[in-house]
């Protein structure tokens, strides 16, 4: 770990936040529980967005408007398991800071939001000339298969962070 990192990571430690999130089993229990929720609720969602858009499910399903009423259950899962992940991460910064598989569930999660954004600022805009048609073009299944196997990813890595040093 480098100095900078070290510094940092032991200041946040130090801090009276840390001590509170960490210092009483039913919070941090609260707050891993919520996390675990949240994760679950954006997952699902994602994962129902993205089988939709592989013509596996909801066939009769506007894509337009499966992505209104799922994004913002989406978003605010997504706030929550930032929050909560900030609160976890500040509960205990030495674990997290020299954890290569939480650097891996960090990294995975951009590409994820790299790959939302491509379909979103590309793909969607075209939505109109293929929201009603049970099947979507290839962009649209290759980013969905990208989706499903990144998210996977994260939720495979979020549960080895604490089994690895």
């Amino acid at each position: 770990m480098a100095p900078v990192y070290s510094s940092l990571c032991e200041g946040i430690e130090a801090s009276s936040l840390a001590r509170s999130v960490s210092g009483l089993n039913h919070t941090w229990a609260a707050v891993q529980s919520l996390h675990l929720i949240a994760m679950a609720v954006m997952v699902a969602t994602v994962t129902l967005f993205d089988l939709r858009l592989l013509g596996v499910a909801l066939h009769r399903v506007p894509v337009s408007r499966l992505a209104d009423r799922l994004l913002p259950a989406t978003w605010s899962a997504f706030a929550c398991m930032a929050l909560t992940g900030g609160l976890m991460f500040i509960g205990k910064p030495q674990v997290y800071c020299v954890n290569w598989v939480f650097a891996a569930k960090l990294g995975l999660i951009g590409l994820a939001g790299i790959n939302m954004s491509v379909f979103h600022f590309t793909i969607y805009r075209n939505v109109a000339s293929w929201d009603g048609s049970s099947t979507t073009p290839l962009s649209a299944k290759v980013v969905g298969s990208i989706s499903v196997i990144l998210w996977a990813s994260v939720v495979f890595a979020g549960r080895w962070i604490g089994f690895v040093s």
